[in-house]
């Protein structure tokens, strides 16, 4: 699997990271591994980083799909995808139009330091879970 899970416990935040080379496979079926982490650590936030993805095989309707599934987290959970890349960011820019999350739940990112800063958060420690 091109992804892994840690977590900040002191500031209660799920971050996926997703690694090498991603295809749709892995962004349809992501909600549902990100909801079983967030209802076993009850995450006050969620973060999916992109940064480390090396090839996206990705199409828009699998986006659209992904987008269409019920979010993983409480609808009142803020969650940020960080998409470094002009490709990825836009990518990650049609799944936020197309999810359409309340009062801006969802938001996307160039950088994780990005969102830990909307988030109010300086010295996060993310350690990897299982």
């Amino acid at each position: 699997m091109a992804h892994h899970f840690e977590f900040d416990s002191e500031n209660k935040i799920l971050l996926v990271v997703l690694e090498g080379e991603v295809d749709g496979y892995e962004i349809e079926e992501g909600n549902g591994r990100i909801r079983k982490y967030a209802e076993r650590l009850k995450p006050v936030a969620g973060i999916s980083d992109f940064t480390a993805v090396t090839k996206f095989n990705v199409t828009s309707d699998q986006i659209r799909r992904a987008a269409m599934q019920p979010s993983p987290y409480p609808e009142e959970t803020p969650r940020f995808m960080v998409a470094p890349t002009d490709h990825l960011f836009g990518m990650a820019r049609m799944y936020e139009l197309v999810a359409d999350r309340p009062e801006a739940m969802l938001k996307v990112v160039r950088t994780r330091e990005a969102a830990l800063a909307a988030l109010g958060v300086k010295n996060a420690k993310f350690e990897r879970v299982r």
